[in-house]
């Protein structure tokens, strides 16, 4: 907390480096009724600065002088570029803080000659809304200090089409070699536009912002250097911009400012012998692929049946190929009684539907919907994970969405979009994202038996095997038994999820769900 008395500006020495113009005589730009105008500082002028806690004797050595204008109580800023006076602000004490500008100003920052002296290179810029602002910077020592000839927008300025930022354009050769700038505008709405237009077009990487001190007790507000000199004498102008911070860059952050991960455990599935393998963590995104046939979905239905009697997880299916009414039912039914639906009664066909309630939801098109493409059914996945509260998605299979590509973009490069969409999709709601996608087509060996497949076969892109958290194989070397492996070929965090590797299963069509071979001896 800075807390300081303020010291009266009679008791500081003025004696301090301070920027100012050249001493001798200088060139102006403006006319000379303009000049006549100007008279020495008189103790109403003295007084009012004296008020805001600036020294006269700094502010009038940096050629500040009294103006008849604005009702006769306004001060003449000089504006020096290259020594030269090339324009004045004449700026009213009273209320509103009115200012005009000569005609034919020119527009420039305040006191930009301190960018030229190569003697201030190593100090940060600091850049203030209004020359007060500038003076009790330089009155707590900073001398590279510059301020903003007309003061802060309404609105944030897209583009300079109004010119506003032109000055600018004047001072870009004397910045590009600042590794520092500390913008140290109002904290205000408007100060605020200041601030972020001033950060956009000098680069966010080397431009940092201020925090003013909250108001000291007898004062409304603290809200720029001078109402902080003035309430906490140069310390809290000191304190103020030594605790700068970096402007924020959109995507980037230091470790203190990343907030904390949420806890995301890794769940172990059931499956005998899986475990070491595969555990299963929110977030995350697993591909599996084989030959169609072999497996694939009644090892992501067992899954996601496992997940919801050990833990209550949720799933919503997109299961084209299947029809959730019966045949997702049927299979459902069958894995939670450990019996086929045709042996089952109304009783247990009822305890089983009631269970699906509970742990499953279902994305079905409408028939309305001529393409099933990537944004329809992430959309409507967006509505159906929060509706059911789901912990789990199911896509099943990839190839059965309409792939519409953008105009110039390969099958490659569209398989790469999508791929990041859906796992940006399963961070975002905090759901385990499975994805069922069949290679292209695999040749068959001399004896009729296809190969096993792998991440890199499924069709279009090698995108599936790159970016995928995990990959899973399901296949069956002979379709004439009930024997697959379900091999992980893919973790890619193997300290948390488990480490790549195989089972063998072995499918038990009446209790919907696998068995290992090994467990049993075989």
């Amino acid at each position: 907390m800075i807390d300081e008395p303020v010291r009266s500006a009679a008791s500081r020495s003025p004696s301090k480096k301070i920027a100012r113009p050249p001493s001798g005589t200088a060139t102006t730009a403006v006319g000379t009724a303009d000049v006549e105008q100007l008279h020495p500082l008189s103790p109403s002028h003295i007084a009012a600065l004296t008020d805001r806690g600036l020294d006269p004797e700094i502010v009038t050595r940096l050629g500040v002088a009294a103006s008849e204008k604005l009702g006769g109580d306004a001060v003449a800023i000089p504006y020096f570029d290259n020594g030269a006076i090339v324009g004045r602000k004449h700026r009213g004490w009273g209320e509103g803080k009115r200012f005009v500008q000569d005609v034919g100003s020119k527009q420039i920052f305040y006191n930009v000659d301190c960018l030229r002296d190569a003697t201030l290179a190593h100090e940060a810029v600091i850049i203030t809304e209004g020359e007060c602002d500038a003076w009790a910077a330089m009155q707590c020592g900073f001398q590279r200090v510059v301020s903003v000839p007309g003061g802060a927008p309404l609105e944030r300025v897209k583009d300079d089409e109004g010119k506003k930022y032109q000055f600018l354009d004047h001072a870009l050769v004397l910045l590009k070699d600042a590794r520092e700038i500390i913008l140290a505008v109002d904290g205000d709405g408007q100060g605020h536009n200041l601030r972020d237009d001033l950060s956009l077009r000098l680069g966010a990487a080397r431009c940092k912002h201020v925090q003013y001190p909250r108001p000291k007790e007898g004062f409304d507000h603290c809200k720029d250097l001078n109402d902080a000199l003035l309430q906490y004498g140069e310390r809290g102008v000191q304190e103020t911009l030594k605790r700068a911070r970096p402007m924020p860059i959109a995507g980037y952050y230091e470790l203190d400012e990343l907030p904390e991960p949420g806890d995301r455990p890794a769940y172990e599935i059931g499956i005998v012998g899986m475990d070491k393998h595969w555990r299963m963590r929110l977030g995350d995104l697993t591909i599996v692929t084989g030959v169609p046939g072999h497996g694939k979905s009644g090892f992501i239905d067992e899954v996601c049946g496992r997940m919801a009697e050990k833990y209550g997880w949720r799933t919503v299916f997109a299961s084209f190929e299947t029809e959730a009414k019966s045949d997702h039912r049927r299979a459902l039914r069958t894995f939670h009684q450990g019996r086929l639906e045709i042996a089952m009664g109304q009783q247990q066909k009822d305890e089983a539907d009631e269970w699906i309630r509970q742990h499953f939801g279902f994305i079905v098109p409408p028939d309305d919907v001529d393409d099933l493409d990537l944004k329809w059914f992430l959309e409507t996945s967006a509505q159906a994970v929060l509706r059911k509260e789901a912990q789990i998605l199911v896509l099943d299979p990839w190839n059965q969405l309409d792939h519409i590509r953008p105009p110039g973009m390969s099958m490659t490069e569209y398989v790469g979009f999508a791929i990041k969409q859906i796992h940006r999709f399963a961070r975002k709601y905090n759901v385990h994202m499975i994805v069922a996608a069949h290679p292209a087509k695999l040749d068959r060996a001399k004896d009729g038996k296809y190969p096993m497949a792998s991440l890199y076969d499924i069709s279009d892109s090698a995108h599936w095997a790159n970016r995928a958290d995990v990959g899973i194989v399901i296949h069956r070397p002979d379709m004439a038994n009930n024997k697959a492996l379900i091999r992980v070929v893919k973790v890619k965090f193997s300290d948390i999820i488990g480490v790549p590797g195989e089972i063998v299963g072995l499918w038990d069509r009446v209790r919907g769900r696998y068995t290992i071979a090994e467990e049993e001896g075989l």
